[in-house]
């Protein structure tokens, strides 16, 4: 193991999703700019593809250097992935906030995550919370966003009396952003990490599930709510269908370019101003394989992509917030864009240690097995707080026990 990257050159591959090829041929061609010896060679494909042949690439004698990976404990487990501990010393990955890194810290059962050795790093984060149409809280005489869970209630009854739809969003990342203000935060942690006992079956988590199924009683949400999807979610909020779309950073790109200064975004408040704030964030997560040809210069691309170099490629060219050391200036962004609100979000969050894994990570078929179908009958009031929060506990013991 070496930081040392020497004169002599050296080409490393990375097989990348290609839905961000251009982001990874800049941060590709940022690096070597900086280390002229490494020549970055990638090979792209869809991400779900990717993830169904990452074993293989993992495998083989000709693997790459680099593999964007979402769910790297089998491949823990199975000892196809290199342990980063000495790099994650030696590059001072071990001073970022700890909620950067437990992501990727793996046991070596390749179940438990939170503790054990690092395993990925991130490249760039993208973090859920609330956009604002601010034409409608003008209409509504709303100053600013809500700084409490009870603030926020207000105005979605507030929009609701004067005919607006107050809300349009992705139900899990509702329920897992309701169930951390009311204080689940560590209940959920502790469960996407698959930590020993770990159960989402609480009273705060069956508290979450039937507020939002009482915000649907209440007509707070589009009548087809549970069959929309985010494109058209976005589409309709755009339209000024709605005073608030909850969902991912991803959104602020395309809001921007939309409507330059008609939407601002904040974090999903917490139920009191003391609590902080807890959201759901993940990066792009990548792995150095075991057998690697080439791991000094691989951990040396995860370092530059981590640091303030990368920082306004990962802002400007994907539309995300760089990861690493909390005291990090935060990238250029232009003033009043919904991005530069995103941004200052990241920071407050980190700065709260308040990074929380989106519950689709605990098992590989969470989001499409269980948290999909089962929050469609929430909404739809088939099935009572207990039993969502139940059903999920129960495909999760069965995913987690195989």
């Amino acid at each position: 193991m070496s930081t040392e990257l020497g004169s002599s050159p050296v080409t490393i591959t990375a097989r990348v999703n290609e839905d961000q090829s251009v982001l990874w041929e800049a941060l590709a061609e940022g690096f070597e700019s900086e280390n002229p010896s490494v020549t970055v060679e990638l090979e792209t494909e869809a991400f779900a593809t990717l993830q169904q042949n990452a074993p293989r690439y993992l495998a083989a004698q000709n693997t790459p250097d680099l593999l964007r990976l979402a769910a790297p404990g089998d491949a823990v487990k199975n000892s196809l992935l290199l342990n980063l501990d000495e790099y994650s010393e030696a590059y001072g990955w071990d001073e970022f906030p700890q909620s950067q890194l437990e992501q990727w810290t793996i046991d070596g059962d390749g179940r438990v995550r939170g503790e054990g050795s690092l395993y990925a790093m991130g490249v760039g984060y993208g973090l859920v919370g609330v956009y604002y149409n601010k034409d409608k809280f003008e209409a509504l005489g709303i100053d600013e966003p809500p700084a409490t869970l009870e603030e926020f209630e207000s105005m979605l009854a507030q929009a609701s009396a004067a005919g607006i739809t107050p809300l349009i969003g992705n139900v899990s990342y509702l329920f897992q952003g309701v169930a951390q203000s009311l204080g689940a935060a560590e209940t959920i942690s502790s469960w996407v990490f698959n930590q020993p006992g770990a159960s989402i079956d609480t009273a705060d988590t069956i508290d979450a599930a039937a507020k939002v199924q009482s915000w649907v009683e209440a007509g707070y949400f589009p009548r087809d709510f549970g069959s929309a999807d985010p494109n058209l979610d976005f589409g309709r909020f755009t339209s000024g269908e709605s005073l608030f779309f909850h969902n991912g950073s991803w959104f602020a790109a395309g809001l921007d370019a939309t409507a330059p200064g008609a939407f601002g975004f904040f974090l999903f408040p917490p139920a009191a101003l003391q609590d902080g704030y807890q959201t759901m964030a993940a990066p792009n997560a990548v792995v150095i394989p075991a057998n690697a040809k080439h791991p000094n210069e691989a951990a040396a691309f995860l370092n530059w992509v981590n640091g303030e170099s990368a920082r306004e490629i990962l802002a400007s060219v994907g539309g995300l917030v760089g990861g690493g050391s909390a005291d990090m200036p935060a990238p250029p962004t232009e003033p009043g864009t919904v991005f530069a609100e995103t941004v200052a979000a990241f920071d407050a969050v980190t700065a709260d240690d308040g990074i929380i894994d989106f519950l689709a990570n605990a098992t590989a078929g969470m989001a499409s097995a269980t948290l999909d179908p089962q929050g469609d009958l929430l909404i739809a009031g088939q099935v009572t707080p207990q039993e969502y929060v139940a059903r999920l506990q129960a495909d999760y013991l069965v995913a987690v026990e195989q």
